[in-house]
């Protein structure tokens, strides 16, 4: 299929609801117009439709720009200010670079030379030069979205460490002085709650997504997630639990599937799975108890595939996990990258609209044999 047939076989797509109108009847047992879907990174996806760099997301006016095309055109809502992988350690005082059109990168981590807990305090979100500018953002979103709900997303403990010490530096730290590194995860963890209480001060309770890449089974052994992550992970997630009344939510880059027994036990709503990992098997073995998320590949799809490609992985995904008994939200294995065409993008949707319509809780959809 190509880009003209696509578009004329979208041109009478008109959601019957909104994104977050969707997602709610869905998992209260309402039949809906399609499987609900989440795209991750889909602002990267609209600026690049509309010639702005990822810097320019930055710009108040232009991010306005991106979440009002996706309302226009998928009814799509919901605001978020977020936390990334590195603006823990960006507030702390590692140096970051931020490229006109690419994602932020460490320079110089804050415990470069050794884990000296001297070197670090709690932020202050509203004093921070760091966290300060993204509550005034998230402020202003608030003021001219103001139908739309705010959420946050916040990295795990663990991955916000590695923000702050050098991950091969870490990892060793792991064996040589574990105590130390223990430390610093239970200061990850406040200071990461310092951000969360401050967004719940300003927007109310929310919902916060947790992203914890350093936490999977390709950096961390099961000893050492048993140690190191998992414990960690899990007081970070009761506590937001706690505070906000609502349970956050998870998503881990790369293989996970030596935990997946334990996250049955976590205070989430939804886990997110990586496309490296099979999403039947993932189903299967959290469906009684999470939302199975996931899982179409954002590199080798969304990226560089074909519009048919971008189809075809839906539709399998939507096979393999659209019955979970609690729940399947459509969704790519980890964020969109920069550069990803907006085609392919219709096209999940197109695909969503076509395989996964008339969706329900615990259903597989009839369409799915078209």
């Amino acid at each position: 299929m190509d880009k003209e047939e696509l578009y004329e076989k979208m041109k009478d797509y008109k959601p019957d609801m909104t994104s977050a109108e969707r997602i709610g009847a869905y998992l209260s047992g309402q039949r809906v117009d399609h499987i609900p879907f989440a795209i991750m990174s889909t602002n990267r996806i609209i600026a690049n439709e509309l010639n702005y760099t990822i810097k320019d997301m930055e710009d108040i006016d232009k991010l306005s720009d991106i979440i009002q095309y996706k309302y226009d055109h998928y009814k799509i809502v919901g605001l978020t200010e977020e936390l990334s992988l590195r603006t823990m350690g960006h507030a702390l005082g590692s140096k970051l670079i931020f490229p006109e059109n690419d994602i932020d990168y460490i320079e110089e981590f804050l415990m470069e030379d050794e884990l000296d807990m001297d070197l670090v305090s709690i932020p202050d979100p509203y004093t921070n030069e760091v966290l300060a500018p993204k509550i005034e953002r998230a402020r202003k979103l608030k003021e001219r979205f103001p139908h739309m709900s705010i959420e946050t997303e916040i990295p795990g403990p663990i991955t916000t460490a590695a923000a702050i010490r050098p991950i091969e530096k870490l990892l060793r730290d792991l064996r040589k002085q574990p105590e130390k590194v223990k430390e610093l995860l239970e200061f990850c963890i406040n200071a990461n709650m310092s951000w969360a209480k401050a967004f719940k001060n300003e927007f109310g309770p929310s919902s916060v997504m947790v992203v914890d890449p350093v936490g999977c089974d390709d950096i961390l052994s099961p000893k050492q997630v048993k140690e190191f992550s998992l414990p960690y992970l899990k007081k970070q997630l009761h506590l937001y639990y706690q505070l906000n009344e609502v349970k956050p939510n998870l998503h881990i880059c790369g293989h996970t599937n030596r935990q997946w027994q334990y996250y049955r036990d976590l205070d989430i709503d939804f886990f997110s799975v990586d496309n490296c990992e099979n999403l039947r098997d993932c189903k299967e073995e959290i469906e009684d108890q999470l939302i199975v998320v996931g899982n179409i590949p954002p590199v080798e799809v969304m990226l560089n595939g074909s519009i048919d490609e971008v189809i075809a992985s839906v539709k399998d995904c939507i096979k393999k996990a659209a019955d979970a008994k609690s729940g399947y939200i459509a969704a790519t294995g980890c964020g969109s990258p920069v550069g990803t065409p907006i085609e392919n993008l219709d096209a999940f949707i197109y695909a969503i609209n076509k395989y996964g319509k008339d969706a329900k809780l615990g259903e597989m959809p009839k369409a799915i044999n078209e």
